[in-house]
């Protein structure tokens, strides 16, 4: 896990709370759990368990581990699974992808 100030245009209040996972390849670059907005329903880890983890407050987390993250189609269906959009993903330029 990775943890840098916020890049993009999201407020910083908004993440108050959150879990940051950074990758160096694909479209998809970062990876924030929204662990305030987080219900612990675990359909990320599910979906992308090489990526997201429970913790012991059944919250998800972004593992620290960027070798083992899936691929950018495997980690958008884990955002889209996440049935209170706590998992937002940016590209590149810091610009979301989802949830849009």
């Amino acid at each position: 896990m990775t943890d840098e100030t916020n890049k993009t245009n999201e407020p910083e209040e908004q993440f108050v709370n959150a879990s940051i996972g950074t990758k160096s390849t694909g479209k998809i670059r970062k990876i924030v759990v929204d662990r305030t907005a987080c219900i612990g329903a675990r359909s990320c880890v599910l979906v992308a368990g090489k990526t997201f983890q429970m913790d012991d407050e059944n919250l998800a987390y972004v593992t620290g581990n960027e070798i083992a993250y899936e691929d950018d189609e495997t980690l958008k269906l884990a955002a889209q699974s996440c049935p209170v959009l706590a998992i937002h993903l940016y590209n590149k330029e810091g610009k979301k992808i989802f949830p849009e």
